[in-house]
């Protein structure tokens, strides 16, 4: 036998020494994360995904964004259905079934929107007023007015009953409201607005994920700065 026959065989046995004696070498898949995404994206909730998607890589994660209602995404996080929220406001969402991630993500700003100024004009006093927004949107639930509220599932509903004047008054953050009327190709729908307030919003968690709020904030923090 041949010595390159022999170092061959001796080759062969190794490979199916190895085989029988050590499992083959698998590497994991990292865990995915779900989170809740808003259903009217503007360019803050995207840069907000980027963001939050590069934290999530740093500690090992992917990450999944699932469109859903305002309303159902709070109530799967706060069911631990569903392991974070893109973004809820950070002074409302200091709740025991939910952690908030210290860390400023940005700002929206609650807008008024109608067909005419003279309907603005002291609108939260107007009890003959119907005002519609987004059910869930906890900016526009918390803004007191002596009007009607009806709240709908999407913006498409929201804007559609303002322009068929089945609504007086919309309330919607304006980044999203922007992005809606470019999309639908209704910005010479000749809408008049007037800002309400500002809030300030944070990356939120479910329970089963609060160990994840101190290094998730210093990452989101790093790339505010």
């Amino acid at each position: 036998m041949t010595d390159t026959l022999i170092a061959k065989c001796r080759g062969m046995a190794f490979v199916l020494l190895a085989s029988c004696c050590w499992p083959p070498l698998v590497v994991a898949d990292p865990v995915t994360i779900t989170v809740g995404t808003t259903q009217s994206p503007s360019d803050l909730s995207t840069r907000i995904e980027q963001q939050l998607a590069a934290a999530y890589a740093r500690l090992g994660f992917s990450t999944r964004f699932i469109a859903l209602p305002s309303e159902r995404r709070l109530r799967l996080l706060t069911n631990n259905e569903l392991d974070a929220d893109l973004f809820r406001i950070c002074q409302l969402e200091q709740q025991e079934n939910l952690v908030t991630v210290p860390a400023k993500l940005g700002e929206l700003m609650l807008l008024a929107y109608s067909q005419s100024v003279e309907t603005l004009t002291q609108w939260q006093q107007n009890s003959e007023l119907i005002i519609v927004h987004i059910r869930g949107l906890k900016m526009a639930e918390l803004t007191l007015f002596a009007g009607s509220r009806v709240e709908v599932s999407d913006l498409q509903q929201a804007f559609g009953m303002l322009l068929q004047k089945r609504a007086d008054i919309l309330l919607e953050d304006q980044r999203s409201a922007i992005a809606y009327l470019h999309q639908a190709g209704l910005t010479d729908a000749g809408l008049v607005a007037t800002d309400l307030l500002p809030f300030a919003i944070c990356h939120v968690l479910s329970t089963q994920l609060g160990h994840l709020a101190a290094p998730l904030a210093e990452l989101l923090q790093r790339a505010q700065d």
